[in-house]
């Protein structure tokens, strides 16, 4: 299982994680908002947004600061950008190093997270900002933790 994620949208709104248990299979990314590789993944995930919604999914995009507008604007629904100034949700899943400002910056501090609808951890990555998956990697996760769920997949026929 996953650990709380707290964070706050621009828009002043509390989102964590636990508002999607048992509704939605979870992509949390946990980015930076002055990282063009951030940026870059951010834009995929918009611009993949049908395919969230496909696999009844939201990516739930973290970052230590408050996000500016130029991140924020325009969103799609299933794309929520937040900020989680205290930083505890980026040390429960990155680590106490994750916040360290005292270290080179990027060097172990985005991770990108898939879970499924009831927080169980099904795929990571981690690292500095060249560790980024792909976004179509990230979806493939989501896909497989789609239709292993037993009240979202395939159902189970019985043969009397």
């Amino acid at each position: 299982m996953i650990p709380p994620v707290t964070a706050r949208t621009a828009g002043g709104r509390m989102v964590q994680a636990w508002d999607y248990k048992q509704k939605r299979s979870l992509l949390i990314a946990f980015l930076h908002a002055d990282c063009a590789g951030c940026e870059a993944f951010l834009a995929r995930l918009a611009s993949a947004a049908p395919q969230l919604a496909e696999f009844d999914a939201t990516a739930l995009v973290v970052l230590p600061e408050p996000p500016p507008a130029r991140l924020s604007d325009g969103l799609p629904p299933h794309v929520v950008l937040a900020a989680d100034v205290s930083g505890r949700s980026q040390r429960a899943f990155l680590g106490k190093e994750a916040m360290d400002t005292s270290r080179r910056p990027g060097a172990t501090s985005v991770g990108v997270f898939v879970t499924d609808r009831f927080g169980e951890l099904c795929a990571l990555w981690c690292g500095g900002h060249d560790a980024l998956p792909g976004v179509p990697d990230a979806f493939g996760w989501l896909h497989q933790a789609q239709i292993a769920c037993e009240e979202c997949g395939a159902p189970h026929w019985t043969l009397d």
